[in-house]
């Protein structure tokens, strides 16, 4: 079963989840944003990463653009967000927003948290969490985007590798 990982990035969360998925997978990286994602025709399955900006995947359009290529493949999603785990509709709300209808419902899909350090965003990327941070009503959520926030854990991902690699020992087996 040979595999690849592809993700685009921003600030380093997605980066640091897919070097952690390469090192435990042995896998290759292509990051969207250096490499080109020409060929995937020699590839079983794709673990795909991507975070949340203002409620959109910041692989959105290159998911819409490869959606006929992946179609025939097994896709492994991961998204980096502020959503807790335990927010389904939100997650929800993510997935419907920026996936195809097809290739949701024949990928599995993880959300992991990420990070966002507020003095290391761009000035528009801080004006747009200080906006949103105006509109929220919840006190908690609220004081949790004007100040930032760390979720990044190694063990965010360990559902994700497990699956991956059920998939590609059952499939070698048969």
């Amino acid at each position: 079963m040979k595999g690849v990982i592809i993700y685009k990035g921003k600030y380093g969360a997605t980066a640091q989840y897919a070097a952690w998925l390469a090192e435990a997978l042995y896998l290759p990286v292509i990051d969207t944003d250096h490499q080109s994602v020409s060929d995937l025709s020699g590839y079983d399955y794709i673990i795909i990463g991507s975070p949340v900006y203002v409620g959109k995947l910041l692989i959105r359009d290159w998911l819409h653009k490869n959606a006929a290529i992946l179609q025939g493949k097994k896709i492994f999603l991961f998204i980096v967000s502020s959503v807790p785990d335990d927010d389904k509709p939100r997650q929800e709300t993510v997935i419907k927003a920026n996936i195809p209808e097809e290739l949701a419902r024949a990928s599995l899909i993880y959300f992991a948290r990420g990070r966002v350090i507020v003095n290391k965003l761009s000035w528009t990327d801080k004006l747009m969490i200080k906006m949103g941070a105006m509109m929220e009503k919840d006190p908690e959520k609220k004081a949790l985007m004007r100040r930032g926030f760390d979720g990044m854990k190694r063990e965010n991902i360990n559902p994700l590798i497990k699956n991956v690699l059920q998939y590609s020992n059952s499939e070698a087996l048969l």
